[in-house]
């Protein structure tokens, strides 16, 4: 005999107003976005270590490569972009904005 002792079903979850009783959970659309900022903050570190161990292979290279000029200034112009965007989106995200559904 199964003991039902699990909150399952109970309403101990939180349920969104249209979500069928028994149906399936509706996607819970912060939770996605949270999830997708994340992920992409992941692609964006993966894609700084990626250019700063680029630009740490050319230097090893030394001068005698051809296009060592060009390759070092590209990839520095592209780490120096990366950290401009990332600071600047850290000091124009503000905590204090009020969703349009906190607005409500």
């Amino acid at each position: 005999m199964m003991n039902n002792n699990s909150s399952r079903g109970t309403g101990a979850e939180a349920t969104h107003p249209d979500a069928q009783p028994g149906g399936p959970p509706l996607l819970n659309m912060n939770h996605y976005a949270n999830k997708k900022s994340a992920a992409e903050s992941m692609l964006d570190l993966a894609l700084l270590m990626a250019n700063a161990s680029q630009l740490n292979a050319v230097i090893e290279q030394g001068p005698n490569i051809s296009f060592y000029i060009p390759v070092v200034t590209l990839i520095t112009i592209s780490l120096c972009l990366q950290v401009t965007v990332g600071i600047l989106l850290i000091f124009t995200e503000n905590p204090f904005q009020q969703s349009s559904t906190e607005l409500k």
